[in-house]
């Protein structure tokens, strides 16, 4: 049996349209997900579209949503008929009406969580994997530069590791929806007092050639139980930073995704084995653990702004200069009324 939807596909230089067509028949490793939202990943979104109106193509956007199972195939366990579940995957859980998810891209929903908090557990997975590549420990002293969505999530994954926890931003409105953490000044030059933290998370977009030199003296050089210093990326950065001797023992860490098997079809599908690293998780579960953690963050989560869009809306956002403002911009699809 075949099912029908619509999803929203960037499509060269005509920009961003609503596309129909047939989903594949459900195989016995999938779920159908009747999609309430989806979220919007502005930078990476714009990214893509950018491009593709400078070189043709066509790419179907999004990568979260929450919904409701409306059929698993036999293979699929830990998700069955009229539960409400988060998906994630590239070019999988699009902004749509209805997707196709395979099995290890799938997480029950937990009842104590809105839509609108649950969904971004599919983005926090990235930063539940990215406190494992920094072998992230209780007491650790972290930094987080950047408080947009990543960079609260880095803030909140972080605080339930029982590291203590400061954000800097030049957004003053940003600091004051990250108030539960404390406030840091990026200093100019290297401190008088020295070194302060453990773990510094980049969570921006931004050139790190001025940033790298006013970060790197903040990490503590003796470092604490017995692992160095490290500078973590989470966001996408540029520029040039200058290695020597007088930097001391430091490690940088760039970290890419949300967990082993992700972007592998045949783990998404429970069809082949990914090998683990020391100290980190699949993807599956990590979207699981993120999920954990945000039932214990209502009021963090509570200060986030967030904004709904109607499919229309969101076509025309989408297509204008504007783009999508800053905070969580989610978009809504199936509310019991007729499609799009």
């Amino acid at each position: 049996m075949t099912h029908a939807h619509y999803t929203l596909l960037a499509d060269g230089s005509r920009g961003v349209r609503l596309h129909r067509e047939n989903l594949q028949p459900l195989r016995d490793t999938e779920a159908l997900v009747r999609v309430t939202h989806s979220l919007v990943s502005p930078g990476t979104e714009r990214h893509y579209i950018a491009q593709l109106r400078e070189q043709g193509g066509q790419l179907p956007l999004g990568y979260c949503v929450i919904g409701e199972v409306v059929a698993a195939g036999a293979a699929v366990h830990d998700a069955r008929p009229g539960e409400r579940v988060v998906a994630m995957g590239w070019q999988i859980a699009t902004h749509s009406d209805y997707v196709v998810v395979p099995r290890n891209l799938l997480c029950r929903a937990d009842n104590a969580l809105p839509a609108r908090h649950a969904i971004l557990a599919a983005i926090g997975a990235t930063a539940v994997h990215a406190a494992d590549r920094a072998a992230l420990g209780r007491g650790d002293r972290v930094l987080v530069v950047g408080v947009g969505l990543v960079g609260i999530l880095m803030a909140i994954v972080a605080s339930a590791a029982g590291a203590t926890v400061a954000a800097a931003d030049r957004d003053r409105a940003a600091l004051e929806r990250a108030a539960a953490w404390t406030p840091f000044e990026l200093p100019d030059s290297p401190p008088a007092q020295g070194s302060c933290f453990d773990r510094i998370f980049i969570c921006v977009d931004a050139d790190l050639t001025p940033l790298f030199p006013r970060l790197a003296p903040l990490l503590d050089q003796f470092g604490r139980h017995r692992s160095r210093p490290k500078l973590v990326n989470v966001g996408r950065v540029t520029g040039r930073i200058d290695l020597s001797p007088a930097l001391g023992n430091l490690d940088i860490v760039n970290v890419s995704r949300c967990g082993a098997g992700y972007r592998n079809d045949a783990y998404h599908h429970g069809l082949a084995e990914v090998p683990l690293v020391d100290g980190e998780a699949h993807v599956d579960r990590n979207l699981a653990r993120c999920m954990a953690i945000l039932t214990q963050a209502p009021a963090q989560l509570a200060r986030l702004v967030y904004r709904e869009y109607s499919v229309d809306d969101a076509l025309s956002a989408y297509n204008s200069v504007e783009f999508f403002p800053p905070g969580v911009n989610l978009i809504t699809h199936y509310t019991g009324d007729a499609a799009p």
